[in-house]
């Protein structure tokens, strides 16, 4: 059973804020920027800071109030502290990266989105780098299920507020700064226990949150540890959730379908590979094994 539906108005849409965790990169900057930007601009931002001081923000002639709270543990844990502190103020959340960037109709058609389907529950968009798309996301209108859920990506999903307290949240012990091994599955955890509950999870190739992309200037041994931290996050979601025992190991396989594309160096692909399905081994056991560092 989903959580109540706050409705907006009538001939009014619903309100939209963004909660933003912050290592206290510069480019929240071009974020807040781009939301200002907006054909339909957020009712509030809410940055969680977990930039150990770092953070130098320049909120002046935003139209909208931005407010800062303290936190730490990881994007999870900061994502729940700023939708804490959005909760009674907006009818829908987004997540964007701190260094995301919304083009300037994203929000308007989000918000357009969830005001025509009042029982939508999230809707997932589309995370364009530029390199192209992230995730080939399905056809516009498209209900996710518990297959197709893994191609929704966090800086493009956006949710109802009370079904985000109604899941309890992200779980901080998984995500990207967690303190666990799962470095990786937050949202897609988030979204299958909504769907559990009878959510519905509604495909929106068509919303587009602009990203910067995954490698930056990591080295080559940076960017394996990376991927097998991200590979036991898959892994452990698929373990914490009701999937069949052979689609749970079928993820081991995945990496080795096309071994050569995970990057233009085959050897550095290569090592990816086995990285990735390494770590879909160790999440699956919910059990690190062996030395992870970057080499």
């Amino acid at each position: 059973m989903t959580a109540p539906v706050p409705r907006a108005p009538a001939g009014e849409l619903v309100t939209v804020g963004l909660a933003v965790t912050t290592i206290g990169r510069p480019e929240i900057a071009e974020l807040l920027r781009s939301a200002a930007a907006s054909t339909r601009p957020p009712l509030a931002v809410a940055v969680a800071d977990q930039s150990r001081g770092r953070l130098a923000l320049d909120t002046r002639d935003l139209p909208f109030p931005v407010d800062v709270v303290p936190s730490s543990g990881g994007v999870s844990a900061g994502r729940n502290d700023a939708v804490r502190a959005l909760q009674g103020r907006v009818d829908v959340v987004g997540f964007p990266n701190d260094d995301s960037r919304l083009p300037p109709g994203t929000l308007e058609q989000v918000a357009e989105a969830f005001t025509r389907d009042a029982g939508l529950a999230a809707l997932a968009g589309a995370v364009r780098d530029p390199d192209g798309f992230r995730a080939a996301l399905p056809e516009r209108g498209t209900a996710l299920d518990a297959r197709s859920i893994w191609r929704a990506v966090e800086p493009a999903v956006f949710l109802r507020a009370g079904e985000w307290a109604a899941v309890g949240g992200f779980r901080p012990d998984v995500g990207t700064g967690a303190a666990s091994p799962w470095q990786s599955g937050d949202g897609t955890d988030l979204l299958l226990r909504l769907l559990e509950r009878g959510g519905r999870v509604v495909s929106r190739p068509d919303v587009v949150v602009e990203g910067r992309g995954e490698r930056r200037s990591l080295t080559p041994g940076e960017l394996v540890a990376k991927h097998r931290g991200y590979a036991r996050g898959t892994g452990f979601v698929y373990r914490v959730h009701p999937y069949p025992r052979h689609v749970r190991w079928r993820t081991v396989l995945g990496p080795w379908l096309r071994p050569l594309s995970h990057d233009t160096d085959p050897r550095l692909s290569l090592r990816l590979a086995v990285a990735r399905s390494l770590g879909r081994v160790e999440g699956l056991l919910a059990r690190p094994l062996g030395d992870d560092r970057p080499r």
